[in-house]
């Protein structure tokens, strides 16, 4: 009788160590890299409304776009600014070498159209002061200071799209449930330069979602499980 029981009872058991052995390597196999996208707008002064373009007396603002997989959970924003095209930066400013004196405020705009299914909005404001005097090139200068407490953000993202950047072998930094965490950096510039905004994105994390492929395969296996339970009983019974 024990004998007939332990029968009908291994294959069940085999098919619970198979759920367990396949969440394991599903944990062991997530992703911790994101890919992450976006763009941003701006502006100046108290209750503007962010736009591509904008400027206070000498100083222009021209937004961006990026996009990157974060390495180690990181992924820093800035360098080669281009007032027509920035790219993989936060915009960039210019500064001319007209006499002003500056004492206002700066509104950037950060929207992120990846990761998707971002907690609460993927859109987030961050504000600086803007101080400075310029009296002529090389005379004088403009400081653009934010607060730089890095916000996060959390995500559940279940659209596994490629990653243009070509991703990393391996994991799917595309989708996932995840979080990070992203900061902008303070800016001074220079009269007659142009500079470009800087940020960073660290923290970056997420769980994969299983690829199609790899549920179906489970799928069949536990089907199968499930048939070899099945004939042992008929088995059992005769």
């Amino acid at each position: 009788m024990l004998h007939r029981i332990f029968a009908m009872v291994k294959p069940a058991v085999l098919s619970v160590a198979a759920i367990a052995f396949f969440t394991l390597a599903q944990s062991e196999a997530r992703a911790d890299e994101v890919f992450i996208a976006g763009f941003t707008n701006g502006c100046f002064n108290a209750g503007c409304t962010p736009t591509a373009t904008d400027t206070f007396l000498g100083l222009t603002y021209n937004n961006s776009t990026f996009q990157g997989t974060t390495a180690n959970g990181t992924r820093s924003l800035g360098g080669n600014p281009n007032p027509a095209a920035n790219f993989n930066n936060l915009g960039s400013f210019t500064l001319s070498a007209v006499p002003n004196d500056y004492n206002g405020t700066f509104t950037l705009q950060v929207t992120f159209t990846a990761p998707q299914g971002i907690a609460g909005s993927n859109t987030a404001t961050f504000t600086a002061t803007v101080t400075g005097s310029v009296r002529a090139n090389d005379q004088g200068g403009v400081t653009i200071d934010f607060d730089n407490t890095p916000l996060l953000f959390t995500f559940n993202d279940p659209n596994c799209e490629p990653d243009p950047t070509g991703g990393v072998p391996g994991q799917q930094t595309t989708c996932g449930s995840g979080s990070f965490f992203f900061q902008v950096n303070d800016l001074d510039i220079d009269p007659g330069q142009t500079a470009s905004l800087t940020g960073r994105i660290t923290g970056a994390q997420q769980t994969t979602i299983p690829e199609p492929a790899t549920m179906v395969l489970l799928g069949t296996g536990l089907a199968g499980i499930a048939a070899g339970v099945r004939r042992r009983r008929r088995s059992a019974r005769k």
